[in-house]
């Protein structure tokens, strides 16, 4: 067993499982990886962390310390990236939708934001007349090109489709685009500083992407000419290796229900090392000289600092199928059901050699509650054995809820210290804001049960907090 494979068993022996490990070590190293990149860069660079991929405090603070800037998309990620210590200057509030009092504490705090809906812009100057000082203000566009593909035409069709009726910003070249910039333009005290783009989630094809951001740059060059821009933001959505999303369309499912086998795509490997040059090059020839390169990794920076640690609690074998139930499901891995593909590990003991193919799924009373359909796993897997799910610092812990289980708790790990940094949720805390004078859900002489379950071949110890630790 290897030594994280040990460290990994050794900690779901103090608590209960299912619980998410984060690495610090991992995200300092593509932090690090990420800031070696930008330095060879011949402009400025910028990174803002896109705190919806994950919002736990513990990595904004550490992130922050770094002197990353932070890309928020709701007011109470502005307030949490605001806590952690991001420098206001360093915030850009991006969505498609800002409410008036969001709007009022990103000029208040100097959080610029980058204008997604038309209605902001009267909120905006608004606001900022009240204040007495011009804003600066982005605006979002989309260069309406897929930045993915696959052998199936169908899928092909559909990523096209997709890409030319995104809901995000306003299309390059397009008539829309040009009233609201002329919006922007005719408001006295906002300045139209910076152009964003976001293109997409998990992208894999760097081609495709390179294609896209260049039609974003074109248009930034013609909005530089016009207002002198300081920054282009290309967003994140840089793909990493450790998952994989399937790229098929219904004539690949049609296909196959004719028992057909359809094409498997080699999976391609999109390296930051050569995708940021390529921009700064096309930043280059586009004329936005002593314009800044910004981007808004999230996925790239978090996805595989953390594992998710789970329990096999039911093996099922049954005429068309054999089982593995755990105990932790799409409440805290919540891209189970969608089809991406996560790497599934034995930990704990040494396992059979021979092996079986698995469907795996979770312990929800939910169909589509299932990690893996076919997984090859020691044949002698059972219940009790500890499983660890990698990749699961993306879109886990902001998108878990208590659909019939409650939230995970996080554990984080930094050489040899361990601290817990997100706390399991109970079945109180689920009903925490039900009804406005709180009753007694249950007997106070009856013990609940929904409490985390202790391990199981171990009691669960408590873990001292770190100081200061919130959650």
């Amino acid at each position: 067993m290897s030594a994280d494979h040990e460290r990994l068993a050794g900690l779901a022996e103090r608590h209960a499982t299912p619980f998410h490990v984060l690495d610090c070590a991992r995200l300092d190293e593509a932090a690090d990886q990420l800031a070696g990149v930008l330095g060879t860069l011949s402009r400025e660079t910028r990174v803002y962390y896109s705190v919806k991929t994950n919002y736990l405090p513990f990595i904004l603070r550490r992130l922050a310390a770094r002197g990353m800037g932070a890309d928020v998309v709701s007011g109470y990620e502005m307030d949490a990236a605001l806590a952690a210590g991001f420098d206001p200057a360093d915030i850009v509030f991006n969505g498609p939708v800002k409410t008036e009092a969001e709007l009022a504490a990103a000029v208040r705090h100097g959080v610029r934001v980058h204008i997604d809906g038309e209605q902001e812009i009267a909120v905006m100057e608004q606001l900022a007349a009240e204040a007495g000082h011009p804003v600066e203000v982005g605006i979002r566009i989309s260069p309406g090109v897929p930045v993915s593909t696959s052998s199936d035409p169908s899928y092909r069709a559909q990523a096209t489709a997709t890409a030319l009726r995104n809901r995000f910003g306003w299309p390059v070249g397009s008539a829309e685009l040009a009233r609201v910039v002329a919006l922007i333009a005719d408001s006295p005290h906002l300045t139209l500083t910076s152009v964003h783009a976001h293109l997409s989630s998990q992208i894999v094809h760097e081609e495709l992407m390179l294609r896209a951001i260049g039609r974003v740059l074109d248009e930034a060059a013609q909005l530089h000419r016009r207002f002198g821009l300081r920054e282009v933001n290309i967003g994140g959505g840089f793909g990493v290796p450790g998952i994989r999303r399937p790229r098929t369309g219904p004539l690949t499912a049609l296909w196959a229900q004719q028992g057909g086998i359809p094409a498997q795509d080699e999976e391609p490997f999109l390296d930051v090392a050569r995708l940021l040059p390529a921009v700064d090059g096309l930043m280059a020839r586009a004329g936005l000289d002593g314009v800044a390169l910004a981007c808004e990794p999230g996925r790239w920076l978090v996805s595989d600092a953390m594992s998710l640690v789970t329990r096999v609690v039911s093996r099922k074998e049954l005429p068309e199928a054999r089982w593995l139930i755990l105990d932790g499901g799409s409440n805290v891995a919540p891209w189970a059901g969608t089809g991406e593909v996560h790497r599934i590990e034995p930990i704990g003991r040494t396992y059979s050699s021979r092996t079986s193919t698995w469907s795996v799924s979770g312990p929800l009373c939910y169909e589509n509650d299932i990690h893996a359909s076919a997984v090859d796993l020691p044949d002698d897997t059972g219940p009790g054995d500890l499983l660890c799910l990698r990749d699961t610092g993306a879109y886990s812990l902001g998108r878990s809820n208590n659909f019939i289980r409650t939230r995970a708790a996080v554990v984080a790990v930094d050489g040899d210290d361990e601290t817990l940094v997100w706390r399991a949720e109970t079945g109180t805390d689920v009903f925490l804001l039900a009804d406005p004078s709180p009753q007694p859900a249950t007997d106070p002489g009856v013990e609940p049960a929904t409490e985390p379950i202790a391990p199981a071949r171990a009691a669960a110890a408590p873990v001292a907090l770190a100081a200061g630790t919130t959650w």
